[in-house]
């Protein structure tokens, strides 16, 4: 039987978290969207990331947008929980009940957002995964940062001193920095993997040895996803090349980072994947529209033929 740290790996699919008109989480959507991304090929399920606007609910409704994804996703692919809270109790908290969910995730995430100084982290994440019954990943996610640091990256060096603690299998980076990413993959091993968070940089982590990658863009278009990975893991650079090119394609339509969920929710929606394009994230700009370039840009690429690329792959896996 493969670890945790085995399985999770390859395109990470930051799931968006569908809300009915009252606000409430909307699990048949979260449902159909567990099935859409499946059926797509990712390896792996984030829920209750930045993507899925963890910051904008309370831990009721996370505690059960989780578990409709667990419950949903079985064991056809790792699910990996964010459970980072508003304060240090708030995240201890977080990790002790969603572990103790009837049917917990596979692995917590937690941005260590709420620490008094870097000298204090090591510790911190040492007691975090220590309460913890499950795999842990970091997330370094500046974009979400409160504290007033000239530094808000997580020092390299301090990734590597998190990696040796045994309950640690990895990072996922969303600092869009090359130079930063090269560093951290010093750190990567058979018991710590590093995984990016940037879209743009997708081929080019592999490239430099990263165990995969967690893509909003999976969210709408997950086979091309799926497809950069297998291409660049069969030896194909041309084919892997390609795709990244697709890649940038669309994620030159969006606006600003901030806008991304409004706007996958509104492709989603449009598609009939999700009921409501309802999100409290704020857009530069009108999501249907843009989600409307969108739509147009990714029919242009399944013309192309990036639509069949994983056909063999995600037929394989139903099969086994």
């Amino acid at each position: 039987m493969k670890t945790p740290s085995e399985k999770l790996r390859g395109i990470i699919v930051p799931l968006v978290t569908p809300f009915k008109a009252d606000g409430r989480v909307d699990a048949e959507s979260l449902r159909k969207l567990v099935e859409y991304v499946i059926d797509g090929g990712v390896n792996g399920i984030f829920v209750m990331g930045t993507t899925g606007e963890f910051q904008y609910l309370k831990f009721e409704e996370q505690r059960s947008a989780i578990q409709a994804v667990v419950d949903a996703g079985g064991d056809r692919v790792p699910v990996a929980a964010g459970v980072t809270g508003k304060s240090v109790e708030e995240t201890t908290r977080n990790v002790i009940e969603i572990g103790c969910l009837p049917t917990p995730p596979h692995a917590l995430v937690i941005a260590p957002l709420y620490y008094h100084s870097n000298r204090n982290l090591c510790r911190h994440m040492e007691r975090l995964s220590r309460l913890s019954k499950l795999p842990v990943l970091l997330y370094n996610n500046i974009g979400i940062l409160t504290r007033r640091w000239k530094r808000k990256d997580i020092i390299p060096d301090l990734v590597g001193e998190m990696a040796l603690l045994p309950n640690v299998l990895g990072i996922k980076d969303s600092s869009g920095n090359r130079v930063y990413l090269t560093r951290l993959l010093r750190f990567q091993s058979p018991g710590f993997h590093i995984f990016q968070g940037d879209e743009a940089l997708l081929l080019d982590a592999l490239q430099q040895g990263a165990a995969g990658a967690v893509s909003s863009m999976a969210n709408i278009f997950p086979r091309l996803l799926a497809a950069t990975y297998d291409a660049h893991n069969r030896g194909q650079r041309k084919a892997a090349e390609a795709c990244q090119r697709a890649i940038n394609q669309i994620d030159g339509l969006y606006p600003d980072a901030s806008s991304i969920p409004p706007i996958l929710k509104a492709y989603l929606a449009r598609q009939g994947i999700i009921a409501s394009p309802r999100s409290y994230c704020p857009i530069a700009g009108d999501a249907d529209t843009i989600s409307q370039r969108i739509e147009l840009k990714i029919h242009e690429l399944k013309q192309q033929g990036y639509d069949i690329r994983t056909a063999n792959r995600i037929s394989e896996r139903r099969q086994k």
